[in-house]
């Protein structure tokens, strides 16, 4: 069942804010801006995007709120969001307003209120809840400590193992993936990936090199191929954590994007072994779960 009524889903992104108004659980108007996660822009960048995004759904401010948002990893992260959304949108104390970490809406997404929900985008995490409402989560610490199969963490890899062969064999001729690589973070030699990686902080231009890996692994290459089972591994790791500390077996959506490549096939192979149910990867966008989820959080 989904919330019935006039609703708005948000999908906080670290790049994009998607926003929806739901009339009776269908989506009746849509909107988009930047990113308004506060750990990725400043309270008044957060604030202005937000703004934009529902002065286009064209809301009043007695419209019930549930937003999905990285990073929401603590009561005090959930609060803080609530606190801007009510502050911005200018919502009165009575309506509700929840703030969520973002699995919960690609849970939702893909159909279900219980179960695993993995993220596999530029960052990864795993997040589950079962029927007695106890929940776990695994990964999610972000780009310096984790990330594990992310897009991030795939370009990562892709450029050292480029300088890794470069290393053993200094005088070879570089093979057609390590060109790419190098062609695609802006260098002329493999070795010069080394002072463009720590100049260049940036996640979303490192995580991009999944693309790279991606196709290269969809041609067969062998550097590749490797690189994008081991994402799988990983983010089958991240599943088990969860699955091995909520009651199951229960079904899991794969969202992200990296839920449509080989890393997100090699994951379902994996988990085809696994002690959890079907496994969804999401086709639609995680903000239209809101209804869904707002039901499951408000009853």
């Amino acid at each position: 069942m989904t919330f019935t009524g006039d609703l708005i889903g948000l999908d906080i992104g670290g790049s994009t804010t998607r926003g929806v108004l739901f009339r009776d659980g269908r989506a009746v108007r849509h909107a988009r801006g930047p990113s308004a996660n506060v750990q990725n822009v400043s309270p008044d960048a957060a604030a202005s995007a937000l703004r934009g995004v529902f002065g286009e759904l064209g809301a009043g401010p007695s419209v019930p709120v549930v937003a999905g948002a990285g990073g929401v990893d603590t009561p005090a992260d959930a609060a803080r969001l609530e606190a801007l959304i009510r502050s911005v949108f200018r919502v009165p104390s009575e309506v509700p307003v929840t703030a969520v970490h973002d699995t919960r809406l690609i849970l939702a997404a893909g159909g279900h209120t219980i179960g695993i929900s993995v993220i596999a985008g530029t960052g990864s995490v795993a997040w589950g809840i079962d029927s007695t409402g106890r929940e776990r989560r695994a990964g999610g610490w972000g780009y310096l400590l984790g990330d594990e199969g992310s897009g991030y963490w795939l370009g990562r890899e892709a450029v050292r193992a480029v300088l890794r062969a470069h290393q053993c064999e200094p005088d070879a001729p570089a093979s057609t993936f390590a060109r790419a690589i190098v062609k695609q973070s802006r260098v002329r030699e493999p070795v010069e990936l080394i002072a463009a990686f720590h100049d260049r902080p940036e996640r979303s231009f490192w995580a991009g090199l999944s693309r790279t890996v991606v196709e290269y692994a969809a041609s067969g290459d062998a550097t590749a191929l490797d690189l994008t089972q081991r994402a799988a591994k990983e983010l089958h790791s991240l599943v088990i954590t969860v699955a091995g500390h909520i009651r199951g077996p229960l079904p899991v959506v794969l969202g992200g994007g990296l839920a449509r490549t080989a890393v997100g096939e090699g994951l379902k192979k994996l988990l085809a072994d696994s002690d959890v149910l079907d496994v969804t990867v999401l086709s639609q966008e995680p903000v239209l779960g809101a209804p869904r989820l707002a039901r499951a959080v408000w009853g």
